[in-house]
């Protein structure tokens, strides 16, 4: 049983604060080539996000703690979606769809789990943007 404690949300804020990238992670699945990638990702709000997007697998992003506001675009740059995420707020979790571009502002010390497809790729440049 795999479960997540308020404890494991602490550590993974001590974590992210003390990483260079301002993030930390903590993998679920046991490899990289599991068929659904299932990780916590402790993130702080000096933190970058950068408009990206998965090609051909869609993404469940869920708040645990903190605050995030997640930007989505179209193909030509244009922002058509907007959303402030926070555990007790009105959104908690997204379904992000294959191909859609988006971003992520952390805004208060925070905790996602993060679900998708696996195996793991990188993203490539094709697949990043300078949007925001």
């Amino acid at each position: 049983m795999k479960c997540v404690t308020r404890e494991l949300i602490a550590d993974m804020l001590e974590q992210a604060a003390a990483s260079p990238r301002r993030r930390s992670h903590h993998n679920f699945h046991p490899t990289l080539e599991d068929p659904i990638q299932r990780l916590l990702i402790g993130a702080m709000p000096d933190t970058v996000f950068p408009t990206h997007r998965h090609r051909t697998k869609w993404e469940l992003f869920t708040l645990l703690h903190g605050e995030v506001e997640a930007v989505f675009f179209d193909n030509d740059g244009r922002e058509i979606e907007r959303h402030v995420l926070s555990p007790d707020g009105a959104c908690s979790a997204l379904e992000i769809p294959a191909g859609q571009w988006h971003l992520y502002r952390v805004r208060r010390p925070s905790v996602i789990l993060e679900v998708k497809p696996g195996p793991y790729e990188p993203i490539g440049p094709e697949d990043t943007a300078d949007f925001a």
